[in-house]
């Protein structure tokens, strides 16, 4: 049996977020490390069945075993706009392949998005389970919004060196409409042709950006902005299959 690396970002509340990054796409937040012991084989045999029907080379595996291999102590409690940390494994340069593997899992996580919430009328769209819950519009804003920050993360400082054509121009189209699946459908394909043209100098280098951010300090590179994209999707499409079921349920 294969034993699978997880990486844990910890919160001083006792919430830690499970990160596999081989094969990579799976980022889960649990209340507590005792949750986490209960839930995440589960998880992680759901990732690789998520993967392997669509067509990766993975071995599915119901209650996979895994090792605890890194843990990163941050200060926030994975919400939106918190940190999330850096491991060993973000820090090594990412190659052509490698960059074509990471956006051709992200593609399957954003077709599954786009198929969920594509045939959605806005009834469905704005509905609030509860106060604590946004409705799936909101979601997709703000997988879109992550999605260019993702991209702003290991670029050169924009007040000191002009935005990257591909990042002004998803930025301008995705300002002039409200529509947010159509959102979606723009920032997808310029974080792929983005990922796809990175320089040998932004596949190496390690940032600490201090705009678009009230978190200066975190630590970015084209690993993390790659493995972040595919968890950080599949994360809230699972969260929009919930609110979907509640609202079918109601």
């Amino acid at each position: 049996m294969r034993l699978f690396d997880v990486y844990l970002d910890t919160a001083t509340a006792g919430r830690v977020m499970a990160h596999l990054l081989e094969p990579p796409g799976l980022g889960v937040r649990f209340e507590s490390r005792e949750e986490m012991a209960r839930r995440l084989p589960t998880e992680i045999g759901a990732h690789l069945a998520w993967l392997a029907s669509h067509g990766e080379s993975v071995v599915s595996e119901a209650h996979p075993a895994y090792r605890i291999v890194d843990e990163v102590p941050l200060a926030g409690n994975f919400e939106s706009g918190d940190d999330v940390g850096i491991f060993r494994p973000d820090f090594v340069p990412v190659t052509d392949d490698e960059i074509e593997r990471y956006l051709r899992i992200a593609g399957y996580a954003h077709e599954d998005l786009l198929a969920l919430v594509g045939p959605l009328d806005d009834a469905a769209l704005d509905w609030v389970r509860d106060e604590r819950t946004r409705p799936i519009r909101k979601v997709i804003r703000h997988i879109v919004g992550a999605e260019l920050w993702y991209m702003g993360r290991i670029i050169d400082d924009p007040d000191r060196v002009p935005l990257p054509a591909v990042i002004a121009d998803a930025d301008r189209r995705i300002d002039a409409t409200n529509e947010q699946v159509e959102r979606v459908r723009i920032v997808w394909p310029a974080f792929r042709r983005w990922a796809q043209h990175l320089t040998p100098d932004l596949r190496g280098r390690v940032t600490v950006p201090t705009w678009w951010t009230h978190l200066p300090g975190e630590r970015w590179t084209a690993r993390k902005m790659l493995r972040r994209c595919i968890e950080h999707c599949r994360e809230h499409t699972r969260s929009i299959e919930r609110i979907l079921v509640a609202y079918r349920e109601r």
